[in-house]
């Protein structure tokens, strides 16, 4: 059986857990979740397949479920992808077929892919987005829709971001093992920017901070589009793994003990408050006082926060205290984490959930948290995804020009048309 071309599917492949969404078409532009599943994921660490039987498995779990209460046919998905192999590129480049008309109109536009896609290839690399920036004509930059203008020489300024081939292809292969197609690729932060980023905030600058199970992802935009991604090395699996090294406990311990007592601030605790952790490998407990488990928590955020301000110092920021700044994935719910961002980093923070997403009619309240910023974002990037009949081709090594434009012209021509 085939997919019904009104349902849209999104594969949230994290490190901690996997996430599928299925929704329907309303009829109306807009859309409504049918079902969800979450399920422990399985064989991959910090955004990367380690395992592909086991990756494989927790998909085929958490896409199966989904669609049995959803009670429909999935075949294809929408799938998230980071990891440490993700880099990006300013790229300035001419477009010439459109200089030479005089008049820049939309399918010129639309066409521009062709010439960053040639540009930016390198083996073993695909690219995952094409995001233009602004353009420049007969040397008056900062232009942000040419379409109409006449000109004789037209360049675009595209913010290109690439994933290293292998990583990908595995990706795409565990999703194909399980039962499905890959419909389309969307890098992790920009999906959840998608879900708890304002217009404005886009447009005025903010930098999105998603902390998720096994790296962080940060990504600013400025006047409406992204100039600067970058992956941190530490998420809620390096939180977790504190306490399980310090204490010689299991995950399964360290993880409880973290989402129920951890703290950045070890005064949040009574000095006298104790929590049991069992020792791995024996029957015995150890007692452990709940402000030396939070001062672990201290630490790890302040390197966190660290990074954060070395990351934002690489963006252009020579001074990040006044940067705009949203934190969200599962590890931003950490108390005391968001204070310490404000006083370390940025005054200007808040912690971001999908709690209202343009398109779509209503979200189940255990889907509005943060945690599931991008499993929301994924969904909307499908939403956009669906008015593109376009057939998605993907490159596997990053050196086929026709199925890497395909990709990035469907990416481009979306861009084009807000």
């Amino acid at each position: 059986m085939m997919q019904d071309s009104d349902i849209v599917v999104a594969v949230d492949v994290g490190t901690s857990k996997v996430c599928t969404i299925i929704a329907r078409g309303a009829g109306d532009g807009s859309y409504d979740i049918l079902s969800h599943c979450v399920v422990p994921s399985r064989g991959l660490e910090k955004g990367n397949v380690t395992d592909i039987a086991a990756a494989r498995d927790a998909i085929r779990d958490s896409v199966a479920e989904a669609a049995r209460q959803a009670g429909v046919t999935v075949t294809e998905a929408y799938v998230g992808v980071t990891g440490s192999h993700v880099s990006f590129e300013t790229r300035r480049d001419q477009l010439n077929k459109a200089a030479s008309q005089g008049v820049i109109t939309g399918a010129d536009l639309k066409a521009a892919p062709e010439t960053v896609a040639a540009a930016s290839r390198k083996s073993g690399v695909l690219v995952l987005h094409a995001l233009p920036r602004s353009y420049t004509l007969d040397g008056q930059r900062g232009i942000r829709n040419p379409v109409g203008m006449h000109t004789t020489r037209l360049e675009v300024e595209t913010h290109v971001v690439t994933a290293a081939s292998s990583f990908v292809d595995r990706l795409t292969q565990v999703v194909q093992q399980a039962g499905y197609q890959v419909a389309d690729l969307v890098l992790q932060p920009i999906a959840s920017a998608e879900a708890v980023l304002t217009e404005s905030e886009k447009e005025e600058g903010v930098a999105l901070v998603d902390i998720g199970g096994g790296t962080s992802d940060l990504i600013v935009y400025s006047k409406g589009s992204v100039f600067y991604n970058s992956a941190l090395p530490i998420g809620g699996f390096q939180f977790t793994n504190d306490i399980c090294m310090t204490y010689d406990t299991t995950y399964e311990a360290g993880e409880e003990a973290k989402l129920a007592h951890g703290n950045t601030e070890p005064s949040a605790a009574q000095a006298q408050d104790e929590i049991s952790l069992p020792i791995a490998g024996r029957v015995s407990q150890r007692r452990v006082p709940v402000r030396d488990l939070c001062q672990l928590m201290r630490e790890r955020a302040q390197e966190l926060s660290r990074l954060m301000r070395l990351k934002l110092h690489e963006a252009g920021y020579a001074d990040t205290s006044s940067v705009q700044m949203v934190l969200t994935g599962g590890t931003s719910s950490l108390a005391g984490l968001e204070d310490m961002v404000r006083r370390t980093v940025s005054r200007q923070v808040r912690v971001g959930a999908p709690d209202r997403v343009s398109g779509l009619n209503s979200i189940p309240d255990d889907l509005k948290s943060p945690k599931f910023a991008t499993s929301i974002g994924i969904l909307k990037w499908a939403m956009g995804r669906q008015s593109d009949p376009t057939p998605t081709i993907r490159a596997s090594n990053g050196t086929s020009g026709k199925t890497g434009n395909k990709r990035v012209s469907r990416i481009l021509s979306r861009i084009m048309s807000r």
